[in-house]
């Protein structure tokens, strides 16, 4: 009986730790970086990242291509983190508690103040 006891003890302590530990994906998501999501083929994931380039060179980003499956699963996590739905879509780049999707001049000044914390 104290097997049986111990047993269900042991499961029910390792379901709990591991309901408790961070996914992968929650684990990379790391707040004091800012992640692009962009598509090889999206034109304005191209003009996204020149901007981002020539006015911010020292900038730090994690860029990751959606279409490799790492990167689809951190991008999935994001979708959900930031509650954006179906309608989700590239140029991601996303902030602490922020994110930008697409991208115009009107995108550009909101990405000149959600950088701010990130500058040295």
């Amino acid at each position: 009986m104290k097997k049986v006891l111990l047993s269900i003890f042991c499961f029910v302590a390792l379901f709990f730790i591991s309901a408790c530990e961070k996914s992968p994906e929650e684990q990379e998501f790391d707040g004091s970086k800012i992640y692009f999501f962009y598509q090889t083929t999206c034109p304005h994931c191209h003009t996204a990242a020149e901007y981002i380039k020539e006015n911010h060179p020292d900038l730090k980003i994690v860029s990751r291509d959606i279409r490799l499956l790492g990167n689809r699963q951190l991008f999935n996590y994001a979708v959900k983190k930031y509650k954006i739905g179906a309608t989700a879509g590239t140029p991601l780049i996303c902030f602490d508690d922020k994110y930008i999707m697409g991208w115009s001049d009107e995108k550009a000044q909101e990405f000149e103040e959600y950088s701010k914390p990130y500058k040295k």
